[in-house]
């Protein structure tokens, strides 16, 4: 009888904790250090009059994560650039940045992305947020942007080139459309497992409009720990010479901390492919990115 009367428990238990319901919302505490790491791999094949040109992008980047102040309407925290690894390779080039693992022998565009990205070592933006995830501002970025640009200044015309496309990528706007995409997944109310929500979001970065819908689900409750299911859409209309877009879709899976909404672990792939007009030239490309984050406190 004890043994039925256990499993009994045991199951109206587990159904408790299944039907329970959880509210998400980013909710980490003042005070709190993060390790907090993205890394992107990014596989692009472009078909330009019959010729395929493949490219591959990997991009890494170490942030120490520090919540300085919390009200009930955002929380301010601080990322220090810890570490940070570029790479460009393709059949008839490889290029690169890493600072933890030097390049060896650097050529002439090695020592160029040498120059900028190791004025982000060691520097801090103040990223705002609130409860749903928005990014209500980040600061800091557009200084450490005009930093890199002037390493490079006075080199020679492809330094200059360079250093102001890096500007124009690292700067305030950009990186909160970024660590919006990151952050803001949280659902309106509170959710129980089986349940789904929707989010809809558009950014404009490096004169790219994107729009994505995405579905998460709530797949299981485990000591504190929300597994969420993703997929969704994108749509990339391009801009600044090129013309066209390029579609897609993405799938993943991702946990989170209930309790403090932490993204502990991610994993999401995009498959995407489209026709583009570049200087006259028809263009087709098919693009798959590969993105894993993860925090983690430091105790």
């Amino acid at each position: 009888m004890k043994r039925i009367a256990f499993a009994v428990l045991f199951l109206v238990s587990g159904l408790a904790i299944a039907s329970a319901q959880v509210k998400l919302s980013f909710n980490p505490e003042k005070g709190k250090k993060y390790e907090y790491q993205t890394e992107m791999i990014q596989s692009i094949k472009q078909n330009v009059m019959g010729q395929e040109i493949p490219v591959e992008i990997e991009m890494s980047t170490k942030y120490l994560m520090e919540i300085k102040d919390k009200t009930s309407q955002e929380t301010t925290m601080h990322l220090t650039y810890e570490e940070m690894a570029y790479i460009i390779s393709s059949p008839m080039m490889k290029m690169g940045y890493d600072s933890k693992n030097p390049v060896e022998n650097p050529s002439e565009i090695d020592q160029m992305l040498s120059k900028m990205f190791d004025q982000l070592i060691g520097q801090s933006i103040v990223v705002l947020i609130a409860p749903n995830g928005s990014v209500k501002s980040v600061t800091g970025m557009d200084v450490i942007g005009a930093n890199m640009a002037n390493a490079l200044a006075g080199d020679n015309q492809m330094t200059a080139q360079l250093g102001a496309q890096m500007k124009q990528q690292f700067n305030d706007a950009n990186m909160n459309n970024m660590f919006e995409q990151s952050f803001k997944f949280y659902p309106d109310n509170p959710v129980k497992v089986g349940n789904s929500w929707d989010l809809e979001n558009t950014m404009m970065m490096n004169n790219v409009n994107t729009g994505s819908k995405t579905k998460y689900t709530l797949k299981s409750v485990n000591r504190n720990i929300a597994a969420i299911a993703v997929e969704g859409e994108i749509e990339m209309n391009m801009g600044a010479g090129m013309e066209g877009k390029v579609t897609g879709t993405q799938a993943g899976a991702m946990t989170v901390d209930a309790k403090t909404g932490l993204p502990l672990s991610g994993e999401v792939s995009q498959n995407m492919k489209g026709a583009l007009k570049v200087q006259g030239m028809d263009v087709q490309m098919e693009m798959t990115t590969k993105t894993k984050t993860s925090i983690k406190e430091i105790k």
